[in-house]
């Protein structure tokens, strides 16, 4: 349970928080413009990533706001792992780290609100993106529903039958619980983003029940160093600029 409260407390934690954050690159020559990670599937604007999302899903992938790149290991994988614990008891919970989650949460908001809101032409609730395994409430839940008190926190998914996993979206990845359409237009929220399955699908299933997706916010997407030169030659670039909260995180546009 997040004990953080104010902007000064917000600006103060966040701050020290900045030397484990790395800039998302800005869209340009090599990078997809859709979740800000290095671009394999050249001369297309996307990854291949998000290519599996078209082709699977039939769907736009959604663009991210974005805090931060993060990679394995990492002191921030840590936090972002182990402020909920995971359910295989492979990381410890340590509640200590929910604070810094929420931090990162609220400095977002507190600095890129109103641009985000305007980006989206508006949104009137959150959805934390459901995760594979664990059974609900996502701790996320919790942490935004503290951090950010001025946007409702909503559980509109579960878990559906579909294979959805690593690079496997899924129509049937989620199940919408209840009626999502007196919610108004909905944010989904992750902690962490890897290849996107998850995110589109659980976009996938919101719509498919009618309801309307603004876009997506993330505090961090994961960058796989080991997996292509590319990947490594993105991470070196932007880990050896200097993080500025005012400057750094991506606001994505609407889609």
């Amino acid at each position: 349970m997040t004990s953080i409260s104010g902007p000064d407390q917000i600006v103060q934690l966040s701050d020290r928080l900045i030397p484990e954050l790395v800039s998302p690159p800005q869209a340009g020559p090599g990078v997809c413009t859709r979740c800000r990670t290095w671009n394999d599937a050249t001369p297309y604007d996307e990854c291949s990533n998000c290519a599996d999302v078209r082709q699977e899903l039939g769907t736009e992938p959604l663009s991210i706001s974005l805090v931060t790149l993060y990679r394995k290991p990492s002191l921030l994988r840590d936090w972002l792992t182990q402020y909920k614990g995971r359910p295989d008891d492979q990381d410890p919970f340590v509640p200590e780290y929910q604070d810094n989650v929420a931090a990162l949460l609220s400095r977002f908001f507190l600095e890129f609100g109103g641009a985000l809101y305007e980006r989206l032409d508006g949104y009137d609730a959150m959805v934390v993106v459901p995760s594979t395994l664990r059974q609900p409430p996502h701790p996320l839940e919790e942490v935004a529903s503290r951090a950010v008190p001025s946007i409702p926190v909503l559980r509109l998914l579960t878990r559906g039958p579909g294979d959805l996993g690593f690079r496997k979206p899924a129509k049937d990845g989620y199940v919408v619980t209840e009626n999502p359409k007196p919610h108004g237009r909905l944010l989904l929220i992750d902690d962490v983003y890897t290849t996107g399955s998850r995110l589109n699908s659980a976009a996938f299933a919101l719509r498919a029940a009618g309801s309307e997706v603004a876009g997506a916010f993330i505090i961090a997407r994961r960058v796989n160093i080991d997996f292509d030169p590319r990947a490594k030659e993105l991470w070196d670039h932007q880990s050896a600029e200097a993080f500025q909260w005012r400057a750094s995180p991506v606001i994505a546009a609407a889609g």
